[in-house]
């Protein structure tokens, strides 16, 4: 069979000779996972923790989720220990869904057991790399080939056979210029890693000082270190200046001059606008239903999980409108009301007063603006809220980052693959 090589867009100036494709088990060791007995796996903490489905979900390891253990290996089971440079698989998932194909690298040696629906990628002495073939997992040419090898189960379930896996074609190149890839993605991968870390950090200083806050652990003085007034028990409806819902338009996809923020858009304390719908063309335009900076939204029906959410607008667009199943309200202080409805305490409160079904619910303005809450005077409501907003603005900085560098490492991947 005549030997069929290709060359990457990017690499780096040392290299110039062509990558061979090949099959993957040319350069890779694969080992299906054991159906450990599930009578036998332990809840607490053993010697060996077993890696399932659930532990390898969206390519990230983690361990806390469904944590089940296994304290003894016999020699049947040995082959199933993973070790530090291991790459684990996810082999099955959902018809017509990329609910799988989810891999991980394995940093320690003799702790972790392989179960069931997944593999583990091993690399071959002399011949692979084990942070490339990581990497050569998560880029869009594997991910094709391997979604292309899936095949339907049982009811909904599509999997993906070991020897499918086997005999996909992809280029590799000698062991040298792997590793240098390798290496130069590892920087970038710990690059990602330091600010995820970051943001859960102060995500999670967030919510601790928060709570202090609407508890009354701490609190804030006067530009004279003077106190502020006790907090007083107030219901919504008091303290509401005004309220109202949005027109009922018709929504399309097409894009128009008028884009429409709708229930999907509004998520708990910030808007998401991945997605956006437009009003559609020809209708007449209620300009009462524009959205200005520092309004905030409330979210009436949707499932009973999600009922409820609350999100003032940074003008996150230029110029946008709202839709009926969305609730313009206004307080002397929105940004403050924002972080209140968001906090334990106000979530909790919303939760209480939600009627309906799991898959749809709804919170009535009647009910609502019975709602009791401890606020505090106007100028401490400030002090609050802009204390809480330059926390959200060191969050929104750092997820710019990590997004860029996220971004930069996907171009990375189309280009110095092939």
């Amino acid at each position: 069979m005549e030997k069929v090589t290709v060359v990457p867009k990017l690499r780096f100036p040392e290299f110039s000779e062509d990558w061979e494709v090949s099959r993957l088990d040319n350069f890779i060791l694969f080992q299906a996972g054991y159906a450990f007995d599930s009578a036998d796996m332990l809840n607490e903490p053993s010697n060996y923790q077993l890696i399932k489905m659930s532990n390898v979900y969206q390519s990230q390891l983690s361990l806390d989720r469904n944590a089940t253990y296994w304290d003894f290996i016999s020699e049947k089971i040995r082959k199933f220990i993973l070790m530090d440079g291991d790459t684990v698989l996810t082999l099955t998932g959902t018809v017509g869904k990329r609910d799988y194909g989810y891999s991980v690298i394995i940093k320690e040696s003799n702790k972790y057991l392989l179960n069931q629906r997944l593999v583990r990628l091993r690399s071959k002495n002399f011949a692979s790399d084990s942070n490339f073939i990581c990497m050569i997992a998560s880029t869009e040419r594997f991910l094709y080939h391997f979604f292309s090898n899936s095949k339907g189960g049982t009811g909904n379930q599509s999997n993906v056979s070991v020897d499918d896996l086997k005999s996909i074609l992809l280029p590799f190149p000698k062991l040298i210029e792997q590793q240098k890839i390798a290496a130069f993605l590892t920087a970038v991968d710990d690059k990602i890693q330091q600010l995820t870390h970051k943001k859960a950090l102060l995500e999670k200083y967030k919510k601790g000082v928060s709570q202090k806050l609407f508890n009354q652990e701490i609190r804030f003085k006067d530009d004279d270190a003077n106190e502020y007034p006790a907090w007083e028990v107030r219901s919504l409806g008091e303290m509401l200046i005004e309220s109202r819902l949005g027109g009922n338009y018709s929504n399309s996809e097409t894009k128009t001059d008028f884009p429409l923020i709708k229930m999907g858009n509004l998520g708990r304390g910030k808007f998401n606008l991945n997605k956006i719908e437009f009003i559609e063309d020809g209708q007449e335009i209620n300009f009462k239903d524009k959205i200005c900076f520092g309004d905030l939204f409330f979210n009436t029906r949707n499932t009973l999980d999600l009922v409820g959410k609350v999100a003032v607008w940074k003008n996150e667009l230029n110029e946008a409108y709202y839709n009926s199943n969305l609730m313009f309200m206004k307080f002397q202080n929105n940004f403050f009301m924002n972080y209140l409805f968001n906090s334990y305490h106000g979530l909790k409160s919303l939760k209480s007063i939600a009627t309906g079904t799991t898959s749809v619910a709804a919170i009535y303005t009647k009910d609502l603006f019975k709602l009791h809450f401890s606020v505090p005077s106007v100028d401490e409501q400030k002090k609050i809220a802009d204390f809480l907003s330059v926390l959200d603005q060191k969050i929104d900085l750092i997820n710019i980052q990590l997004q860029k560098t996220q971004s930069f490492k996907k171009g990375l991947l189309q280009q110095m693959f092939v």
